[in-house]
């Protein structure tokens, strides 16, 4: 019974990763992949080239949520595989020492409701009295 169940799970497991990988893969290696390189002068080309073969697989009937995520996926993808350093690629991550509350507040979504904002906000302000708890240790 065990395993039967495990059976099914690797499957199910392998078969979600290989359906993942072909769906934002592609099956090809884009430049600034192991085995390409990409200077700076060719960067940015490469990645507009990169970010409009993207967007033009978004289907002209996505809903404008579709699109927004759809977009924001191509860009990622096509810094990513661009293998440029842009201003939000340098960022430190959300929550680690390199976070400042300035960036942390800047992350809050402008359409948040008041309630939002202010939860949001108090974390953000948490999260600094613990960076700040942290390098007075130090």
């Amino acid at each position: 019974m065990y395993t039967m169940r495990a059976m099914n799970m690797i499957v199910l497991v392998s078969s979600t990763l290989f359906l993942a990988s072909c769906a934002t893969d592609g099956g090809m290696p884009g430049p600034g992949a192991a085995g390409g390189t990409v200077g700076p002068a060719g960067a940015s080309a490469a990645t507009g080239d990169l970010l409009q073969a993207c967007l033009s697989r978004i289907p002209k009937d996505a809903s404008p949520g579709q699109r927004m995520v759809a977009e924001e996926s191509c860009k990622a993808e096509a810094i990513n595989r661009g293998g440029i350093a842009t201003a939000t690629s340098a960022r430190a991550a959300a929550g680690t020492a390199g976070d400042t509350l300035q960036a942390c507040l800047d992350r809050i979504p402008k359409d948040a409701s008041p309630g939002q904002r202010m939860v949001a906000e108090e974390s953000c302000k948490r999260d600094e009295a613990n960076r700040q708890a942290i390098n007075l240790t130090r």
